[in-house]
């Protein structure tokens, strides 16, 4: 069940780092959010570029200095779908690979439990099952964080800055959103089916510590994210609250 646990952590992420993104590049200062997200748009666009690159896709604009959908153009890839998937995900993998390194070149401040879920039926209630199991490990990542998170450590600092800002520029461009589901949907079902056929890729080494490290980054990237749409929800919600009271103060005849 760990395929099915995924794409549906990875689709979250999807929606909530699209949302989040959207609200701060919507009602925070333009050039203020361009220059805080800046090395993670770098790394969006750059993730993008380069997996154009491997596939011979013609990029035809590249552009570091923005957050919005202008970012990279580029022709229709030679094989529709698979590689228009792979240049919508990478910037996935690019910013999660900057999480995991900038984890690692801090000496992992944070330590996280990286268990699988726990198998279940493919069934109606298994489904639901599945669902509470990713929200349980989510709340479990949350308070393992939080835990350990101390403020007056520098290396606690940049690793939380680092969270903010790669977790953030997960954000896809909107036209990629369908393909990004799609894709990750029907990845996780093969990968399923293969291993109820008796096909098990976990057995490989290599294979089984990419899972276990991607089950672990994205179960703190759905933390993370959670955690700042909550934030920015609160203080718009203040924002919004204190102009209808004191916003059209003496306006009135």
């Amino acid at each position: 069940m760990i395929y099915l646990s995924l794409a549906i952590g990875l689709i979250l992420i999807i929606f909530l780092s699209f949302t989040t993104c959207g609200l701060w590049v919507k009602y925070v200062h333009g050039k203020m959010m361009r220059g805080f997200l800046f090395p993670g748009t770098m790394v969006h666009e750059l993730s993008h570029a380069f997996v154009c690159l491997i596939t011979g896709t013609t990029i035809k604009e590249l552009n570091l200095f923005t957050t919005d959908s202008t970012g990279i153009k580029y022709d229709k890839p030679k094989i529709p779908f698979l590689f228009d998937f792979a240049i919508a995900t990478a910037p996935f993998f690019g910013c999660a690979f900057f999480i995991f390194f900038i984890s690692k070149l801090l000496g992992n401040p944070i330590h996280l439990d990286d268990t699988f879920p726990k198998e279940i039926h493919f069934t109606l209630k298994g489904l639901f099952d599945l669902l509470q199991q990713l929200l349980d490990t989510v709340w479990i990542t949350f308070n393992s964080f939080k835990k350990q998170l101390h403020i007056k450590d520098i290396r606690h600092i940049m690793f939380m800055v680092t969270l903010i800002i790669f977790t953030v520029s997960i954000a896809p461009h909107k036209q990629d959103i369908k393909l990004l589901v799609l894709g990750f949907t029907i990845i996780s079902l093969i990968l399923f089916f293969l291993d109820k056929a008796g096909i098990h890729v976990l057995k490989y080494a290599g294979w089984k510590y990419f899972i276990r490290e991607l089950w672990q980054i994205t179960t703190l990237i759905i933390s993370v994210l959670t955690t700042l749409l909550f934030i920015t929800l609160v203080i718009m919600g203040f924002i919004r609250a204190y102009r209808l009271t004191f916003g059209h103060k003496g306006t009135s005849k």
